[in-house]
C-alpha cells in the first residue's frame, strides 16, 4: 500500500496514535500499540514525521529524497504492523515538520499516543528522546512511553501514583482501564515524606472516593493502596521496578501552574524502567 503525504486529511477514528521512525524502538512501540488496540477495539494510525535536514541545502529535489526514504521506511512498518496485528485496523500517515509538533497536533485526535524511548538518533545509554519527552510534556492526550519489556513475574501490576491532583485523577482512571482490559493486578502508590506526622488528609478522603467509584465502573479490578513516607518520584521509581505499566499524571498536587510537567513525573518519564503512560487533565 502506498503511503502518500496528506498532513490535512480528516483523522477518522484514529484510535491509538504511534509515533514511528523505522528504529527498533519504534518497533516495539509499534507492536504495543497493536495489542493494546485489539484489547480497546480500535485502530491504530502510524505517524511517521519527515523533515529536510537543515544543511541539506534547499532544492525540492533534495526534499523529495528525503520524503521519500521517511515513505519507504513507512511502508516497512506497515507490513510489519499488519503481520503483528492480527485484524487490528492500521493506518499510516506522513507528516512533514517537526516531530513533536506534528504528534501533538495529532495527538488531538487519538486516545493514546505511543512512542518509544529512544529512536533514531538516540545516545546510547539515554533511556529517552527529546521528542519522547516532549510529546509526553506537550500531547493533548495521554502518552505511553514503550520500554524494553523487562522480566516480570505474571502478577506483576499496573501501578498508578496519586497525590489529589487532577492529571493524578485522570493517571487512576487510566490505571483503572489499563488493570481491566489487561486483566492485572493495580497498586496505586500514595506517596508524601511528611505522611507520618499527617492525620487523614482531604487527599486521603479523595483517594477513597476516587477508588469507591472507579471500583463501581470496573468491578473485575481489585486494587491495593500503598501510603509511602517517601520522596514521591523515589516511591514511584521503586514500584515501577516491579511493575509491567506506570501510570502517573503530568503534573502534581505541588506543581507549578504554566508548567505542563511536572518535577516528579520528569524523572520518571525519563527514568523509570518499565513503560509508563503519562496522563494529561485538561479543560
Amino acid at each position: 500500500m502506498a503511503v502518500h503525504e496528506e498532513t490535512l486529511w480528516p483523522w477518522h477514528e484514529p484510535g491509538l496514535i504511534v509515533g514511528y521512525d523505522g528504529s527498533d524502538d519504534a518497533r516495539r512501540a509499534l507492536h504495543w500499540a497493536l495489542i493494546e488496540a485489539r484489547l480497546r477495539h480500535c485502530g491504530v494510525t502510524a505517524c511517521m514525521v519527515w523533515n529536510r535536514p537543515p544543511d541539506a541545502g534547499i532544492d525540492n529535489l533534495t526534499a523529495e529524497l528525503f520524503r521519500r526514504q521517511a515513505s519507504r521506511e513507512l511502508n516497512e512498518g506497515m507490513h510489519m504492523g499488519r503481520r503483528w496485528g492480527h485484524g487490528v485496523p492500521l493506518h499510516p500517515r506522513l507528516m512533514r515538520g517537526f516531530p513533536v509538533t506534528q504528534l501533538g497536533y495529532a495527538s488531538r485526535h487519538g486516545e493514546l499516543l505511543v512512542v518509544g524511548s529512544q529512536g533514531h538518533g538516540a545516545i546510547e545509554g539515554l533511556l529517552l528522546s527529546s521528542v519522547s519527552a516532549g510529546v509526553a510534556a506537550h500531547a493533548w492526550c495521554p502518552v505511553a512511553i514503550v520500554r524494553r519489556p523487562p522480566t516480570r513475574p505474571a502478577d506483576s501490576p499496573i501501578v498508578a501514583g496519586f497525590d489529589g491532583s487532577a492529571p493524578a485523577a485522570a493517571a487512576l482512571r487510566l490505571a483503572f482501564t489499563e488493570a481491566h482490559l489487561r486483566g492485572m493486578p493495580l497498586t496505586i502508590v500514595q506517596a508524601d515524606p511528611d505522611l507520618p506526622g499527617k492525620g487523614t488528609s482531604a487527599d486521603d478522603l479523595d483517594l477513597h472516593h476516587e477508588i469507591a467509584r472507579l471500583s463501581a465502573e470496573f468491578p473485575t479490578v481489585r486494587p491495593r493502596t500503598e501510603l509511602v513516607a517517601q520522596d514521591p518520584a523515589k516511591a514511584l521509581m521503586h514500584a515501577a521496578g516491579h511493575a509491567r505499566i506506570l501510570v502517573v499524571g503530568s503534573r502534581g498536587a505541588g506543581g507549578v501552574r504554566g508548567l505542563v510537567l511536572g518535577s516528579v513525573s520528569q524523572r520518571l518519564v525519563r527514568h523509570s524502567p518499565c513503560t509508563i503512560i503519562v496522563a494529561h487533565a485538561r479543560p
